[in-house]
Order: structure tokens, then sequence, then C-alpha cells
């Protein structure tokens, strides 16, 4: 009669097991945001491009999300009676960035470049992130898991590079 393991070493397994899974899949639980912000607003009926706020998507290697001083250059007078928009000043009154939660996460040996993405390649954000520019609440999980199955679907369709080491450092 073959002996089973111990409860706590399946226990471990099962739990090693999700771990795993949600740090592949980029999607863990559901989180929160500071502000609800409305991306439908400041995208569709203020026509505000993306870069706006989030400043490093065409420049840098990781996309940057809005600083309080960024959101302040326009609120800094109120522009609505909204309680989430007295949540920037409040802030920026304390010298206190907004504690956004990012909803991507890559693996630590995956080098990823949203300037590589966004300039070179000519992404869309809307491939990566959904339609944000029509979302009025702030997502509660990212819109697609990170995957290498789903990142390389994509460099084959476009005819990106699908070497290892473009990716894996």
């Amino acid at each position: 009669m073959k002996k089973e393991p111990p409860i706590t070493m399946r226990l471990f397994a099962l739990s090693l097991s999700a771990a795993f899974a949600l740090v592949c899949s980029g999607s863990a639980s559901a989180v929160d945001q500071p502000i609800a912000y409305n991306h439908y607003k400041h995208t569709q009926e203020l026509e505000l491009e993306c870069t706006m706020c989030h400043t490093g998507v065409s420049t840098q290697i990781r996309a940057t999300l809005p600083s309080a001083e960024i959101c302040i250059s326009c609120h800094e007078e109120p522009v609505t009676d909204s309680a989430e928009e007295e949540k920037i000043r409040q802030y920026y009154a304390q010298n206190e960035e907004i504690p956004w939660k990012r909803l991507f996460q890559v693996p630590e040996h995956v080098f990823f470049s949203h300037r590589r993405h966004v300039t070179v390649a000519g992404l869309d954000c809307a491939k990566c992130h959904g339609n944000m520019a029509t979302q009025k609440k702030p997502p509660k999980k990212a819109p697609m898991a990170i995957s290498m199955k789903a990142c390389m679907s994509c460099h084959r369709k476009l005819q990106a590079q699908i070497d290892c080491v473009s990716c894996h450092r």
C-alpha cells in the first residue's frame, strides 16, 4: 500500500503551486485603488492622452503611475465637487505620493520595456491594458494575464524577436 505524504507537505505543495500560478498569471487578488480615478472622464470627455499622466510610458523602461504632483497640476483648485478629487489635494498637501497599486507584475527574470513596446513597436496601450479609456472606475485586476504564452503569441503575430535573451535576463 502506497503511503501518502503528510498533510503539511501536501498543503505546502498546494500553496506553492497557487502562489506560482498567481505570479505567472499576473492576476493576484483584487485591489482597491486609493482614488476612484475615472479614465473615461479624462480620456474621452477631456481628450487627454494616456502619456499626460503616465509620463514614462514612451520614454522609460517602466511605465509610471501618476504622481500627486502630476495630478495637482490640473487639480490644485477644485474642478468638481468630488471627494475623490479632494484626495489628490490631501496627498499633495501632506507631501505624500498617491499609493496606487500595480496591477501588472512580471517575474524578476523578465525584462519588459514600455518604451520598446510603445515607442519602438508602436503598440497601443489597449493591446495589453484593455480599453482603459472607457473605464469609469479603476479596474480591480489586470485586464489580461501576463504569461510567456501571451507574450510569445503577440511576438509571433507581429514578427518580433522571439529569442530568449531579448526578454529573459
